[in-house]
């Protein structure tokens, strides 16, 4: 199944026990869908760089997911009809950029775990 990256807006003035309730909403579409969730990150209250149906702030999940494509049309369904959403984005992530940005990060782990050589001079 193809990996897909989902991120939305909510306006500013919802509870975290609405936000809680919305990202747990679309994580249970994906999984009646027979989509796997990877990840829900809270990206947390951010400036808009244009204002969004009258919100200049907006508060962001990003959802990692696994499922079939046929399940996309509905999660985008169900952000429009979602008073509560004010933007939304749904993108294919190619895995051939994902294993090398894993490759990478790993590396830089790797590099920031070794102490380098001092030496007394």
């Amino acid at each position: 199944m193809p990996i897909y990256e989902s991120i939305f807006v909510c306006p500013p003035d919802l509870s975290t026990e609405e936000l809680e309730e919305l990202a747990r909403k679309f994580e249970k579409i994906i999984t009646q869908g027979q989509g796997k969730v990877i990840s829900c990150n809270k990206l947390g209250r951010r400036k808009l760089g244009y204002e969004i149906k009258g919100y200049k702030e907006g508060f962001m999940y990003c959802l990692n997911f696994n499922s079939p494509p046929t399940l996309i049309a509905e999660l985008e369904k169900n952000y429009r009809v979602t008073d509560k959403v004010i933007r939304h984005l749904i993108v294919k992530v190619d895995k051939k950029k994902l294993k090398e940005e894993k490759a990478t990060s790993e590396e830089s782990k790797d590099e920031e775990g070794k102490e380098s050589p001092t030496s007394d001079v």
